[in-house]
């Protein structure tokens, strides 16, 4: 790609600029989202999941558009009993819109969703969200 990259401030992401156009998309880790996050749906544990005793991480690749509603997911990781409702939560989730230059911008970013049938287990990090 020609053009030049700007390093947006406190992220590792690179944005792609051709010749003065404004950016499209920022990649930026999960962490950084979260503090735009605004509204977020818990994820139901899927009763079929539960009565088999399956527990586990689904991990997902989130494309979040310039209005800040959940426009893409992608499944990197997780059990497939567990997929369908990490995913239905996540499209529910809305965002204060990113900005970069003034402008709305586009923000893919990886989001753990924590499935546990133990309260004491269950991960609660910022960058988790947790189903029971």
């Amino acid at each position: 790609m020609t053009g030049k990259a700007l390093l947006a401030a406190g992220s590792l992401a690179m944005i792609p600029l051709v010749s003065g156009e404004r950016p499209q998309i920022l990649r930026e880790p999960y962490y950084k989202q979260e503090a735009r996050l605004i509204y977020s749906v818990r994820p139901v544990y899927p009763q079929l999941a539960r009565k088999a005793r399956i527990q586990g991480v689904v991990r997902l690749q989130v494309l979040i558009g310039k209005d800040g509603v959940v426009e893409k997911l992608r499944l990197l990781s997780g059990h497939p009993f567990l997929v369908k409702a990490a995913m239905d939560a996540v499209k529910q989730w809305r965002y204060e819109p990113c900005r970069v230059m003034g402008e709305s911008v586009a923000v893919t970013t990886t989001i753990d969703i924590s499935f546990s049938l133990s309260p004491s287990k269950r991960c609660l990090r910022p960058e988790t969200a947790t189903a029971s």
